[in-house]
């Protein structure tokens, strides 16, 4: 797949049964990849019509398994395939874990990630043995540690799978963000990096030029309000460009991106910016 048809940009995570959401993103020219989790995603598959009614043929739907995690609680592959094969979106994030620095041994980190990588591995084995299924996978890459993205380079370079999610909503500031996306950047050497969880300008101004794409709620959601209830269109796309000059003021310009080729990254969970 050609880089520039993978996510980039600043993406709204959203709730497809939250209809100004829908009214929002619906058919958005600026909106070209849309964010939403594996929970969300359960309104579309009980009305398949809203959904071929909401996305235009030009924007890609991202479905992630990356949430709290007492959804993840006992959500298998099987599972995941199933909501793949009910929603076929372009992308799919599959098998997130929980993994903590202050409440988890290194066993016990390691034991998570090891399920996150083993599971990730059969969910795209299992969704490329499918002709009628269009999804890639996006792996999202576990941990903050050097050895932690060390495990996760060895299976994702094993499956040729080189642009990757990372989960950063539970991150208390953009200072530790940048700073262990940049060491994720380091050891994995991704074509390119989904950012979960962080919207903020300030925060991908200083993020290496591998994160391409950032996804998230509040600062859409601040920035878009048009009334107590409803959004404007107008300033979606104005926040949309303002926030796409701060993700790519390193780079000379988004085309840099889309001259590599890519494919495919990882991620965590909860307190969006």
């Amino acid at each position: 797949m050609p880089a520039d048809e993978l996510p980039h940009g600043a993406i709204p995570k959203f709730k497809p049964r939250d209809k100004h959401h829908r009214r929002l993103f619906g058919g958005h020219d600026d909106a070209p990849f849309l964010f939403t989790t594996f929970t969300n995603a359960a309104w579309f598959v009980n009305r398949p019509a809203a959904m071929d009614a909401m996305l235009s043929s030009q924007q890609k739907l991202i479905l992630a398994n990356v949430e709290d995690d007492d959804l993840l609680y006992g959500r298998r592959p099987d599972d995941e395939v199933e909501r793949v094969e009910a929603l076929k979106p372009a992308f799919y994030i599959p098998s997130d874990r929980w993994v903590y620095e202050h409440t988890m041994t290194k066993r016990e980190q390691l034991e998570e990630i090891d399920k996150c990588l083993r599971w990730t591995r059969e969910v795209t084995e299992r969704v490329r043995a499918r002709s009628d299924l269009p999804t890639r996978i996006i792996p999202i890459a576990k941990g903050w540690e050097e050895w932690h993205f060390e495990r996760c380079r060895e299976i994702f370079m094993d499956l040729g799978l080189s642009y990757c999610a990372f989960d950063v909503t539970q991150y208390p500031s953009g200072e530790m963000v940048v700073e262990d996306v940049t060491r994720l950047v380091d050891v994995v050497n991704p074509t390119g990096v989904l950012l979960i969880g962080r919207l903020a300008k300030d925060t991908l101004r200083d993020c290496p030029r591998e994160v391409v794409a950032a996804t998230g709620v509040n600062q859409w959601l601040v920035n878009c309000q048009a009334s107590e209830v409803g959004f404007s269109r107008q300033k979606y796309s104005d926040w949309a460009a303002e926030t796409n000059k701060a993700l790519f003021s390193v780079q000379a310009e988004l085309g840099d991106f889309a001259q590599e080729s890519t494919e495919t990254r990882l991620t965590s969970n909860p307190t969006e910016t």
